[in-house]
């Protein structure tokens, strides 16, 4: 801490900051404590979030039996300034949604797009500007400039995902204008998905984007990732439940750490791009 010449208006000056400080930091700690006392959460004082047990970095990963990435470390950020601690609820992709309408946890984080289906059973407040992506095989030379190349193709989707869903309309569509439909394949989980892919037994995976990044990273040279038949136009989203008190106090924090730039710097740290992320 810097610090300058004492005189005697300067100690006086200290001294009454230090008081006012102190009444600050105690009317703070008031107002904490009081925050967290106000919130009605499904576990005592405790914010508990859902999240995929299939986790995938950067936004989530196991390290060493720890949780950690950007989606822990925000959900985290927000838990702090509400002034309660945070537990990790992993769970398989397809249960998150009923665990939270259930109210086995407050808030659902997990990498899920925000679409209609979600939000007529749960709030939602955006954090990341993403898109749907695909990852193949090199040696398929698959070249998709458009959704309209994915026509005839073998997809692997995790099933009850907001991909599967983009897949059916998009087969929908090109029914209604006589191109050939795709052949969707749907899996549990993620890893499975991957794992058709490396037998084989599909042409290319779709998933979000920050996720198919990860996995063409993981499966190495001999796979690609594949951006141009989707635009980054939707946001992964936090869930709560419908019409929770919650709801408003986790967007108001939100909203805080955006501004404050605590996201941005959270996003740099691994790896994503600040200007994504989404106002809450």
């Amino acid at each position: 801490m810097r610090r300058s010449a004492v005189t005697l208006a300067s100690s006086l000056a200290a001294a009454s900051a230090v008081v006012l400080s102190l009444a600050g930091c105690a009317a703070e700690a008031d107002t904490s404590a009081e925050s967290s006392s106000s919130l009605s959460l499904v576990n005592g004082d405790t914010l508990t979030v859902c999240i995929s047990k299939n986790a995938y970095a950067p936004l989530y990963w196991n390290d060493g039996g720890t949780l950690t990435g950007f989606d822990v470390d925000s959900i985290t950020a927000i838990a702090d300034e509400l002034g309660v601690p945070v537990a990790f609820n992993e769970m398989a992709f397809d249960g998150l949604l009923p665990a939270l309408v259930s109210e086995r946890c407050d808030v659902m984080r997990s990498g899920l797009y925000i679409n209609e289906e979600r939000t007529a059973k749960a709030d939602a407040i955006p954090y990341l500007e993403t898109g749907p992506a695909l990852v193949a095989a090199v040696a398929s030379g698959l070249e998709i400039e458009s959704s309209d190349d994915l026509a005839g193709l073998r997809i692997a989707v995790q099933a009850a995902s907001a991909n599967e869903k983009i897949l059916q309309e998009l087969n929908a569509d090109f029914a209604s204008r006589g191109l050939s439909a795709m052949e969707l394949s749907s899996y549990p989980e993620m890893p499975e998905t991957m794992a058709a892919l490396r037998n084989g037994r599909v042409d290319a995976v779709i998933e979000t984007d920050v996720a198919a990044m990860q996995a063409a990273e993981t499966l190495g040279d001999e796979y690609e990732l594949l951006t141009g038949a989707f635009d980054a136009d939707t946001s992964f989203g936090m869930y709560l439940p419908k019409g929770s008190e919650l709801t408003e106090k986790v967007r108001e924090v939100a909203a805080q750490l955006t501004a404050d730039g605590t996201f941005a710097a959270l996003a740099e740290e691994y790896g994503l791009l600040p200007e994504r992320i989404s106002a809450p």
